[in-house]
């Protein structure tokens, strides 16, 4: 009998997620009431060195917004989203700024929203994902990082350079791509990938057709990922799909006893960081067809609930501790 750790939690085929820069107070005005009618949790990246503050970050589009306050973004986690560390001052991080725009702006982030912030996001372009700064990140803690590629992210991938989709009206010249609703979902579901797109503040207009959508684009881009994802689509934070591929990562699991009216498997984790607290798995077991009919599964002697994927197939999603024992048996 094969056990297998499934690629997403639920054994989800694809993964979607979405980011928000500079984490705005006028996301309330549109974008909340999408998600709260969705249930699509969001995540925010917000400046360190400006919370609270109206945005006045050089020649920027959203110069006269506000950024959240700690208070505002607690509210906003407690609505299900997270928050990312998009550095201090959203300027391009040379070597000796390090410490603040990476260190010290995840403290005080951690501080205002009492909570952890496990991840980085790029602000501006790629020229903040240099190899200097994804090496600060590492020794700072966190557990990835963001960039502004337009590609999917698959299970085996770098967490320190995540991809993101533009949710935008129009990119960029020289292409100047306009807005696709189904951006990237056929790949993600022929790839099985995770879609992280990113925006800033949809409004009843763009803000910058370059760098934003509008509400009624985001309402359609909600209904394509949750029409076209049905069953197979798991909406989540980013923290979470981070999470769950690395407890994946630093499992192993091994055979302990088999029967002919059970199987035994010990699980075990090495090197996990402490920062991934949800520490759940999904696993697929082959059995005995007849095992199917009244699935038994037991974690550490506790009967834990369990579904028939297919004929033959056994799914229960569990959370990982070491040195942790699986049963499956037949009725008896």
């Amino acid at each position: 009998m094969a056990v297998r750790i499934c690629d997403w939690k639920h054994g989800k085929k694809w993964v979607y997620s979405i980011t928000y820069d500079e984490a705005l107070i006028e996301l309330h005005e549109r974008a909340v009431p999408i998600h709260e009618a969705f249930g699509i949790p969001g995540h925010m990246e917000a400046v360190a060195g400006h919370i609270g503050e109206i945005r006045r970050l050089g020649a920027s589009s959203y110069n006269g917004f506000r950024h959240m306050t700690g208070e505002e973004m607690k509210e906003m986690v407690d609505r299900g989203w997270g928050v990312g560390n998009h550095s201090w001052s959203h300027e391009v991080i040379q070597p000796d700024m390090l410490d603040r725009e990476l260190r010290e702006a995840k403290e005080v982030l951690e501080e205002a929203i009492d909570g952890p912030v496990d991840l980085y996001c790029s602000p501006g372009n790629n020229t903040n994902m240099a190899d200097h700064v994804l090496e600060a990140c590492r020794e700072y803690g966190y557990l990835g990082a963001m960039s502004l590629t337009d590609a999917l992210n698959r299970p085996g991938d770098e967490l320190f350079w995540l991809n993101r989709t533009a949710l935008h009206d129009q990119f960029y010249e020289p292409f100047y791509s306009e807005f696709d609703p189904y951006r990237n979902i056929r790949h993600a579901q022929a790839d099985g990938g995770w879609i992280i797109d990113y925006c800033h503040c949809p409004l009843d207009e763009a803000v910058h057709r370059n760098k934003d959508c509008t509400a009624d684009q985001l309402r359609r881009r909600f209904d394509a990922v949750v029409e076209e994802g049905g069953e197979d689509v798991w909406c989540a934070v980013p923290e979470e799909a981070v999470f769950y591929h690395l407890t994946r990562r630093h499992t192993t699991l091994t055979t302990a006893a088999e029967t002919a009216d059970e199987r035994r498997y010990r699980l075990n984790l090495d090197g996990l960081s402490d920062r991934v607290t949800c520490r759940a798995l999904t696993l697929d077991a082959d059995v005995p067809a007849a095992w199917c009919r009244y699935p038994r599964v037991r974690v550490n002697n506790q009967p834990m609930p369990v579904s028939v994927v297919r004929p033959g197939v056994l799914r229960v999603t569990v959370d990982v501790e070491d040195g942790m024992e699986l049963v499956y048996s037949a009725k008896g």
